[in-house]
């Protein structure tokens, strides 16, 4: 194990391993990311990898439309394959506030630069054959979103940033982090240790208990999110461009295609549910989800099924349920 670095990262999810490829790119060579297990194995393995431009945050919009202009590349940059989906996406209005909404995001997208439109049911239905468009006044789209498995770009950046000189190690548990008094940080891990200049928290689950080392409070709470995923759709077998995903504010969730089946995954409106009480189980959770909660999602996933018909007339072939992290702007 080295014994110092220019910046540590703790956590090897798609947030720590994107930026320790990023740092490599701008010549931060002298970069360590820790993972406790492998990459990818707390949520970042299970996530639906949504990769939306809609949103009123300029700054944030800029960070979405860079993901998307960066994962169709990452192959060509790191040759690890990398499985983008560039099918656009569909955001649902139906209400007059949630108009008003989309036209206001359209200024956002005219700064930021994305191609997005607000367009009428008749050109939703032309782009999305599938859907009951009943109380839908309007829809954004964005050409250029769509979805990518997290797990395929982060081990593409992990190996970019190794191709790059920077080091992850796997299979290394941080036990405690230090100031020290001349301002740098000893990493203590049970491999060893390591003193670094600048230490990043990238521990997603654990964010907070890393973060007490420090002494800092970091506000997360790990949510229990499902999401589901039906067999085969013979009209979607059958049918040659992906549909666009669909975000529908009448069922709460995003609408999708999946493997030419169909996954929806609701967000709850009423109560958030934890994944467990307090801090996570145990330090060797990993790759593992939770035991699914589908009766209390049944109300959204009844609406899905009146939006989208097809999904109502297919059975369900996997659940998917497992953490989230949130902050409490989220």
């Amino acid at each position: 194990m080295k014994s110092h670095a220019r910046v540590v990262i703790v956590g090897g999810g798609v947030m720590g391993v994107g930026l320790i490829y990023h740092l490599a790119l701008a010549g931060w060579a002298d970069a360590v990311l820790i993972e406790k297990g492998e990459l990818t194995s707390g949520s970042t393995w299970h996530a639906a990898g949504q990769c939306p431009h809609f949103n009123s945050s300029l700054n944030l919009t800029k960070v979405h439309v860079y993901g998307t202009q960066l994962y169709p590349q990452l192959e060509a940059l790191t040759g690890h394959a990398v499985s983008w989906h560039g099918c656009g996406g569909l955001r649902l209005a139906c209400t007059d506030e949630e108009v008003n909404w989309l036209k206001q995001v359209l200024g956002i997208s005219k700064l930021a630069g994305y191609e997005g439109h607000i367009i009428g049911p008749k050109e939703i239905a032309e782009l999305h054959p599938f859907l009951d468009l009943s109380g839908v006044k309007a829809a954004f789209l964005t050409v250029s979103d769509g979805h990518v498995a997290p797990a395929d770009i982060t081990h593409a950046m992990a190996a970019g940033a190794r191709k790059l000189g920077a080091t992850i190690m796997r299979r290394t548990k941080v036990t405690n982090i230090a100031l020290l008094a001349n301002g740098e940080w000893r990493v203590t891990t049970d491999n060893g240790e390591i003193t670094c200049e600048h230490l990043v928290n990238s521990a997603g689950c654990y964010a907070d208990v890393v973060g007490s080392w420090t002494g800092h409070r970091v506000p997360i709470a790990n949510l229990l999110h499902h999401y589901v995923i039906t067999e085969p759709v013979r009209e979607l077998v059958e049918r040659a461009a992906e549909l666009p995903v669909v975000r529908d504010p009448w069922s709460h969730a995003y609408i999708r295609e999946e493997t030419s089946g169909i996954l929806v995954g609701p967000y709850e409106t009423s109560t958030a549910h934890l994944c467990w009480d307090g801090l996570p189980p145990r330090w060797d959770f990993e790759s593992e989800l939770i035991a699914p909660e589908l009766d209390r999602l049944a109300p959204f996933l009844e609406r899905a099924a009146e939006r989208m018909p097809l999904f109502g007339h297919v059975g369900i072939k996997s659940v998917i349920a497992g953490a989230i992290t949130h902050t409490p702007d989220r």
